[in-house]
Protein backbone atom coordinates (compact mmCIF):
# COMPACT_ATOMS: atom_id res chain seq x y z
CA UNK A 1 0.00 0.00 0.00
CA UNK A 2 1.50 3.39 -1.08
CA UNK A 3 1.95 6.35 1.21
CA UNK A 4 1.01 9.82 0.39
CA UNK A 5 4.51 11.56 0.46
CA UNK A 6 5.23 14.16 3.62
CA UNK A 7 4.66 17.84 2.00
CA UNK A 8 7.68 19.80 2.57
CA UNK A 9 7.46 23.26 4.41
CA UNK A 10 9.75 26.29 5.09
CA UNK A 11 9.21 28.21 7.56
CA UNK A 12 10.61 31.41 7.45
CA UNK A 13 11.64 32.56 11.67
CA UNK A 14 13.40 35.87 11.84
CA UNK A 15 12.33 36.41 15.48
CA UNK A 16 14.77 35.00 18.03
CA UNK A 17 12.67 35.56 21.21
CA UNK A 18 9.57 36.43 22.95
CA UNK A 19 5.98 35.20 21.67
CA UNK A 20 6.42 35.05 18.21
CA UNK A 21 9.64 32.64 18.39
CA UNK A 22 7.18 30.18 20.77
CA UNK A 23 4.46 30.40 18.15
CA UNK A 24 6.93 29.49 15.85
CA UNK A 25 8.67 26.25 18.25
CA UNK A 26 5.17 24.67 18.82
CA UNK A 27 3.45 25.47 15.17
CA UNK A 28 6.40 23.81 13.64
CA UNK A 29 6.32 20.62 16.27
CA UNK A 30 2.92 20.44 15.40
CA UNK A 31 3.31 20.60 11.46
CA UNK A 32 5.75 17.85 11.98
CA UNK A 33 3.60 15.50 14.11
CA UNK A 34 1.16 16.22 11.44
CA UNK A 35 3.15 14.78 9.05
CA UNK A 36 5.19 17.51 7.26
CA UNK A 37 8.16 17.83 6.43
CA UNK A 38 9.55 21.02 8.12
CA UNK A 39 13.29 23.54 7.70
CA UNK A 40 12.95 25.78 9.79
CA UNK A 41 15.30 29.08 9.06
CA UNK A 42 16.28 30.81 11.76
CA UNK A 43 18.77 33.08 13.72
CA UNK A 44 21.92 32.04 15.62
CA UNK A 45 20.09 33.57 18.87
CA UNK A 46 16.84 32.06 18.35
CA UNK A 47 15.25 30.59 21.18
CA UNK A 48 18.63 30.93 23.41
CA UNK A 49 19.53 27.59 25.53
CA UNK A 50 15.99 25.52 24.10
CA UNK A 51 16.74 22.41 22.31
CA UNK A 52 15.54 22.80 18.87
CA UNK A 53 13.09 18.90 18.18
CA UNK A 54 13.16 19.99 14.05
CA UNK A 55 15.40 20.83 11.45
CA UNK A 56 16.65 24.62 11.64
CA UNK A 57 19.08 26.16 9.95
CA UNK A 58 20.77 29.32 11.28
CA UNK A 59 21.40 31.28 8.40
CA UNK A 60 19.13 34.31 9.76
CA UNK A 61 21.10 37.37 10.89
CA UNK A 62 20.80 38.50 14.91
CA UNK A 63 18.88 41.59 15.31
CA UNK A 64 20.99 44.59 15.63
CA UNK A 65 21.86 45.94 18.97
CA UNK A 66 20.12 48.27 21.40
CA UNK A 67 22.48 50.38 21.16
CA UNK A 68 23.50 53.70 19.02
CA UNK A 69 21.24 56.55 17.37
CA UNK A 70 18.21 56.27 17.06
CA UNK A 71 18.44 56.51 13.41
CA UNK A 72 21.31 54.18 13.32
CA UNK A 73 19.37 51.49 14.75
CA UNK A 74 16.54 51.82 12.36
CA UNK A 75 19.00 51.57 9.16
CA UNK A 76 20.14 48.47 11.13
CA UNK A 77 16.85 46.95 11.49
CA UNK A 78 14.99 47.75 8.13
CA UNK A 79 18.81 46.41 6.90
CA UNK A 80 18.33 42.98 8.58
CA UNK A 81 14.68 43.00 7.32
CA UNK A 82 15.66 42.87 3.81
CA UNK A 83 18.68 40.94 4.44
CA UNK A 84 16.63 38.16 5.93
CA UNK A 85 13.80 38.05 3.09
CA UNK A 86 16.88 38.04 0.41
CA UNK A 87 18.26 34.79 2.38
CA UNK A 88 14.51 33.44 2.82
CA UNK A 89 14.92 33.63 -1.70
CA UNK A 90 17.69 31.89 -1.73
CA UNK A 91 16.46 29.17 0.38
CA UNK A 92 13.63 28.76 -1.48
CA UNK A 93 15.36 28.76 -4.63
CA UNK A 94 17.55 25.70 -3.32
CA UNK A 95 14.85 23.42 -1.62
CA UNK A 96 11.84 24.34 -3.40
CA UNK A 97 9.09 23.83 -0.58
CA UNK A 98 5.77 23.04 -0.64
CA UNK A 99 4.76 26.33 1.26
CA UNK A 100 6.66 28.60 2.38
CA UNK A 101 5.25 30.13 5.93
CA UNK A 102 6.34 33.10 7.44
CA UNK A 103 6.10 33.78 11.00
CA UNK A 104 4.15 36.94 10.92
CA UNK A 105 3.41 39.74 8.36
CA UNK A 106 5.81 42.32 7.64
CA UNK A 107 5.52 45.50 5.37
CA UNK A 108 8.19 47.39 6.66
CA UNK A 109 10.34 48.76 3.40
CA UNK A 110 8.87 45.60 1.20
CA UNK A 111 9.80 48.12 -1.76
CA UNK A 112 13.04 46.63 -1.12
CA UNK A 113 12.79 42.93 -0.64
CA UNK A 114 9.65 41.51 -2.10
CA UNK A 115 10.53 41.21 -6.12
CA UNK A 116 12.09 38.13 -5.78
CA UNK A 117 9.02 36.66 -3.94
CA UNK A 118 6.40 38.28 -5.92
CA UNK A 119 8.73 36.42 -8.98
CA UNK A 120 8.57 33.17 -6.98
CA UNK A 121 4.81 33.52 -7.03
CA UNK A 122 3.62 34.70 -9.92
CA UNK A 123 6.22 32.73 -12.27
CA UNK A 124 7.53 29.86 -10.10
CA UNK A 125 4.29 28.60 -8.41
CA UNK A 126 5.40 29.06 -4.83
CA UNK A 127 3.18 29.07 -2.23
CA UNK A 128 3.49 31.47 0.68
CA UNK A 129 1.79 31.87 3.63
CA UNK A 130 2.13 34.11 6.34
CA UNK A 131 0.80 34.13 10.37
CA UNK A 132 -0.98 37.39 10.76
CA UNK A 133 -0.85 37.84 14.56
CA UNK A 134 -1.32 41.77 14.28
CA UNK A 135 -3.65 42.43 11.20
CA UNK A 136 -4.04 46.48 12.45
CA UNK A 137 -0.83 47.65 11.62
CA UNK A 138 -0.31 50.99 13.32
CA UNK A 139 3.25 51.41 13.65
CA UNK A 140 4.15 53.57 10.33
CA UNK A 141 7.96 53.42 9.05
CA UNK A 142 8.33 56.74 7.14
CA UNK A 143 5.61 58.87 4.98
CA UNK A 144 2.31 57.56 5.00
CA UNK A 145 2.36 57.24 1.31
CA UNK A 146 5.57 55.00 1.68
CA UNK A 147 3.62 52.69 4.31
CA UNK A 148 0.30 51.93 2.48
CA UNK A 149 2.63 51.19 -1.00
CA UNK A 150 5.07 48.46 1.38
CA UNK A 151 1.98 46.92 3.17
CA UNK A 152 -0.23 46.30 -0.45
CA UNK A 153 3.45 44.77 -2.10
CA UNK A 154 3.90 42.50 1.52
CA UNK A 155 0.67 41.26 0.41
CA UNK A 156 1.61 40.74 -3.46
CA UNK A 157 3.20 36.60 -2.68
CA UNK A 158 0.99 35.34 -0.25
CA UNK A 159 -1.63 33.01 -1.43
CA UNK A 160 -3.43 33.11 2.06
CA UNK A 161 -2.83 34.78 5.64
CA UNK A 162 -3.30 32.57 9.58
CA UNK A 163 -5.65 34.82 11.76
CA UNK A 164 -6.91 34.03 15.31
CA UNK A 165 -9.81 35.29 15.12
CA UNK A 166 -12.12 37.05 12.55
CA UNK A 167 -11.31 40.03 10.79
CA UNK A 168 -12.98 43.92 11.35
CA UNK A 169 -14.41 45.36 8.86
CA UNK A 170 -13.06 46.47 6.49
CA UNK A 171 -10.58 43.72 5.97
CA UNK A 172 -7.52 44.51 5.89
CA UNK A 173 -6.16 42.01 4.26
CA UNK A 174 -6.77 42.52 0.19
CA UNK A 175 -9.80 40.52 -0.94
CA UNK A 176 -7.16 38.41 -3.41
CA UNK A 177 -5.82 36.14 0.09
CA UNK A 178 -7.33 34.10 1.55
CA UNK A 179 -7.98 34.54 5.39
CA UNK A 180 -7.77 31.38 7.11
CA UNK A 181 -8.85 30.87 10.69
CA UNK A 182 -6.57 28.72 13.20
CA UNK A 183 -6.27 28.69 17.04
CA UNK A 184 -3.94 29.98 19.28
CA UNK A 185 -2.30 26.76 20.99
CA UNK A 186 -1.38 26.93 24.43
CA UNK A 187 1.80 26.52 26.04
CA UNK A 188 3.65 24.14 28.19
CA UNK A 189 4.57 25.22 31.35
CA UNK A 190 7.28 23.73 33.78
CA UNK A 191 6.92 21.78 37.31
CA UNK A 192 7.31 24.53 40.29
CA UNK A 193 10.29 23.80 41.67
CA UNK A 194 8.89 24.69 44.87
CA UNK A 195 5.45 24.76 46.55
CA UNK A 196 3.58 27.60 45.90
CA UNK A 197 3.78 28.88 49.67
CA UNK A 198 7.10 29.24 49.26
CA UNK A 199 7.29 30.53 46.22
CA UNK A 200 5.23 33.43 47.92
CA UNK A 201 6.96 34.03 50.91
CA UNK A 202 10.05 34.72 48.73
CA UNK A 203 8.73 37.17 46.76
CA UNK A 204 7.38 39.25 50.45
CA UNK A 205 3.70 38.21 49.92
CA UNK A 206 1.85 38.12 53.37
CA UNK A 207 -1.09 36.19 53.85
CA UNK A 208 -4.16 37.95 53.05
CA UNK A 209 -2.52 39.43 50.08
CA UNK A 210 -3.65 38.12 46.11
CA UNK A 211 -0.82 38.36 43.82
CA UNK A 212 -1.22 39.70 40.16
CA UNK A 213 1.15 38.42 37.66
CA UNK A 214 2.56 40.93 34.70
CA UNK A 215 4.94 38.09 32.86
CA UNK A 216 6.50 38.58 29.57
CA UNK A 217 8.36 41.03 27.33
CA UNK A 218 7.56 44.67 29.44
CA UNK A 219 6.47 47.53 27.04
CA UNK A 220 4.96 50.73 27.57
CA UNK A 221 1.96 48.99 25.30
CA UNK A 222 1.06 46.86 28.46
CA UNK A 223 0.25 49.22 30.84
CA UNK A 224 2.08 48.47 33.52
CA UNK A 225 2.06 51.90 35.19
CA UNK A 226 -1.64 51.35 36.04
CA UNK A 227 -1.18 48.43 37.52
CA UNK A 228 1.23 49.62 39.75
CA UNK A 229 -0.63 53.10 40.55
CA UNK A 230 -4.09 50.26 41.18
CA UNK A 231 -2.11 48.71 44.11
CA UNK A 232 -2.55 52.49 46.06
CA UNK A 233 -6.25 51.62 45.89
CA UNK A 234 -6.49 47.83 46.19
CA UNK A 235 -4.67 47.18 49.62
CA UNK A 236 -4.84 43.62 48.93
CA UNK A 237 -3.17 43.03 45.73
CA UNK A 238 0.37 42.25 45.35
CA UNK A 239 2.20 42.83 41.81
CA UNK A 240 4.88 40.69 40.40
CA UNK A 241 6.53 42.15 37.67
CA UNK A 242 8.71 39.37 35.82
CA UNK A 243 10.61 39.46 32.36
CA UNK A 244 12.86 41.83 30.01
CA UNK A 245 12.12 45.12 28.79
CA UNK A 246 11.27 44.72 25.31
CA UNK A 247 13.60 47.96 23.94
CA UNK A 248 15.42 50.88 25.15
CA UNK A 249 12.36 52.87 23.93
CA UNK A 250 10.09 50.90 26.77
CA UNK A 251 10.47 52.14 30.30
CA UNK A 252 12.76 50.39 32.24
CA UNK A 253 12.16 48.39 35.47
CA UNK A 254 13.27 51.61 37.12
CA UNK A 255 10.77 53.48 36.39
CA UNK A 256 7.79 51.03 37.98
CA UNK A 257 10.39 50.71 40.72
CA UNK A 258 10.18 54.83 41.02
CA UNK A 259 7.00 54.57 41.01
CA UNK A 260 6.26 52.21 43.17
CA UNK A 261 8.47 53.95 45.76
CA UNK A 262 6.49 57.42 45.07
CA UNK A 263 2.84 55.84 45.67
CA UNK A 264 4.54 53.98 48.91
CA UNK A 265 3.41 50.53 47.53
CA UNK A 266 7.11 48.98 47.33
CA UNK A 267 6.42 46.45 49.57
CA UNK A 268 3.64 45.18 47.52
CA UNK A 269 5.67 44.52 44.62
CA UNK A 270 8.08 42.17 43.88
CA UNK A 271 10.73 42.85 40.50
CA UNK A 272 12.82 40.01 38.41
CA UNK A 273 14.04 41.57 35.95
CA UNK A 274 15.61 39.38 32.97
CA UNK A 275 14.98 36.50 30.67
CA UNK A 276 12.88 33.84 32.80
CA UNK A 277 14.24 30.58 32.21
CA UNK A 278 12.20 27.71 30.70
CA UNK A 279 12.67 26.00 33.88
CA UNK A 280 11.33 28.80 36.11
CA UNK A 281 8.81 29.45 34.58
CA UNK A 282 6.25 27.09 36.53
CA UNK A 283 7.41 29.28 39.88
CA UNK A 284 5.84 32.91 38.38
CA UNK A 285 2.63 31.03 37.63
CA UNK A 286 2.17 28.97 40.53
CA UNK A 287 2.76 31.58 43.26
CA UNK A 288 0.17 33.52 41.15
CA UNK A 289 -3.20 34.31 42.12
CA UNK A 290 -4.23 36.18 38.72
CA UNK A 291 -2.51 37.37 35.31
CA UNK A 292 -2.61 41.11 34.27
CA UNK A 293 -3.09 41.31 30.50
CA UNK A 294 -3.66 45.60 29.93
CA UNK A 295 -2.82 45.97 26.82
CA UNK A 296 -3.61 49.35 24.82
CA UNK A 297 -6.44 50.44 22.70
CA UNK A 298 -3.14 49.44 20.01
CA UNK A 299 -3.28 46.25 20.72
CA UNK A 300 -5.67 44.19 18.90
CA UNK A 301 -3.89 40.73 18.22
CA UNK A 302 -3.96 37.54 20.72
CA UNK A 303 -1.43 37.35 23.80
CA UNK A 304 0.78 33.95 24.28
CA UNK A 305 0.73 34.73 28.08
CA UNK A 306 -3.37 34.00 27.80
CA UNK A 307 -2.45 30.87 26.76
CA UNK A 308 0.41 30.41 29.42
CA UNK A 309 -2.47 31.61 32.36
CA UNK A 310 -4.79 28.91 30.93
CA UNK A 311 -2.30 26.47 30.90
CA UNK A 312 -1.91 27.17 35.00
CA UNK A 313 -5.73 27.77 35.73
CA UNK A 314 -5.03 31.25 36.35
CA UNK A 315 -8.07 33.85 35.91
CA UNK A 316 -6.87 36.79 33.40
CA UNK A 317 -7.64 41.10 33.74
CA UNK A 318 -7.26 41.98 30.08
CA UNK A 319 -7.72 45.31 28.32
CA UNK A 320 -7.15 45.93 24.22
CA UNK A 321 -9.26 46.57 21.07
CA UNK A 322 -11.55 44.97 19.55
CA UNK A 323 -8.82 41.52 19.33
CA UNK A 324 -8.73 37.50 19.68
CA UNK A 325 -7.85 38.16 23.22
CA UNK A 326 -10.97 39.50 24.32
CA UNK A 327 -13.13 37.25 22.32
CA UNK A 328 -10.90 34.34 24.13
CA UNK A 329 -11.44 35.82 27.70
CA UNK A 330 -15.31 36.65 27.37
CA UNK A 331 -16.35 33.59 25.23
CA UNK A 332 -14.59 31.15 28.04
CA UNK A 333 -14.76 33.46 31.19
CA UNK A 334 -11.46 32.89 31.30
CA UNK A 335 -11.68 36.37 33.84
CA UNK A 336 -12.31 39.78 33.59
CA UNK A 337 -12.05 42.11 30.43
CA UNK A 338 -12.45 46.02 31.17
CA UNK A 339 -11.79 49.50 29.16
CA UNK A 340 -8.25 50.24 28.04
CA UNK A 341 -5.63 52.02 28.86
CA UNK A 342 -8.33 52.90 31.78
CA UNK A 343 -6.81 53.74 35.47
CA UNK A 344 -10.58 53.67 37.11
CA UNK A 345 -11.41 49.95 35.16
CA UNK A 346 -8.00 48.29 35.98
CA UNK A 347 -8.98 48.87 39.50
CA UNK A 348 -12.13 47.95 39.19
CA UNK A 349 -10.84 44.75 37.43
CA UNK A 350 -8.99 44.07 40.75
CA UNK A 351 -11.63 44.24 42.61
CA UNK A 352 -14.33 42.26 41.11
CA UNK A 353 -11.39 39.56 40.53
CA UNK A 354 -11.02 39.63 43.85
CA UNK A 355 -14.47 39.67 45.40
CA UNK A 356 -15.89 37.77 42.42
CA UNK A 357 -13.85 35.75 40.85
CA UNK A 358 -15.27 33.82 37.51
CA UNK A 359 -15.66 30.18 36.85
CA UNK A 360 -13.72 29.60 33.65
CA UNK A 361 -14.13 26.83 30.89
CA UNK A 362 -11.08 25.76 30.82
CA UNK A 363 -11.48 22.24 29.51
CA UNK A 364 -13.46 24.12 26.75
CA UNK A 365 -10.75 26.65 26.00
CA UNK A 366 -8.23 24.02 25.85
CA UNK A 367 -10.17 22.12 23.15
CA UNK A 368 -10.53 24.75 21.15
CA UNK A 369 -6.91 26.10 21.71
CA UNK A 370 -5.25 23.12 20.08
CA UNK A 371 -1.65 23.34 17.86
CA UNK A 372 -3.13 20.40 15.89
CA UNK A 373 -6.14 22.01 14.79
CA UNK A 374 -3.87 24.84 14.47
CA UNK A 375 -1.11 22.83 11.93
CA UNK A 376 -4.21 20.69 10.13
CA UNK A 377 -5.80 24.27 9.28
CA UNK A 378 -2.63 25.14 7.61
CA UNK A 379 -2.22 21.91 5.64
CA UNK A 380 -5.78 22.12 4.40
CA UNK A 381 -5.54 25.73 3.32
CA UNK A 382 -2.28 24.59 1.48
CA UNK A 383 -3.90 21.77 0.27
CA UNK A 384 -1.62 19.30 1.32
CA UNK A 385 -2.49 16.07 2.42
CA UNK A 386 -0.02 14.13 4.65
CA UNK A 387 -0.04 10.77 5.17
CA UNK A 388 2.27 7.89 7.21
CA UNK A 389 6.09 8.89 7.06
CA UNK A 390 7.99 6.35 4.14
Amino acid sequence: MSSTPSPTLLVFAPTASGGLAEYTFHQVQALERAGAKVVCLVAPSFLPGRSLPFKAIRCLSDPPPEGGARLVKKLRMLGRISACRWRLAWYIWKLRPDLVLLDSYVEYVAPFWVWPHWLLARLGGVRYAANLHDPQRTYVIGPVWWHRLSGRLAYRPLDFVLVHDRLPEPSPVPARVRVVQVPHGLYEISTPSAAPGEIRRNWGVRPGQSVFLAFGYVRDGKNLDLAVRALARVPSAFLVLAGSVASNQDKPFAHYRELAAQLGVSDRCHFAEGFVADGDLGNYFAGADFVLLTYAASFHSQSGVLNLAARARKPVLASAAASPLLESVRNFQLGITVAPDSPDAVVRGMEQLLSAPPRPRWEDYEASASWAVNAQGVLQAAGLRTGPRK
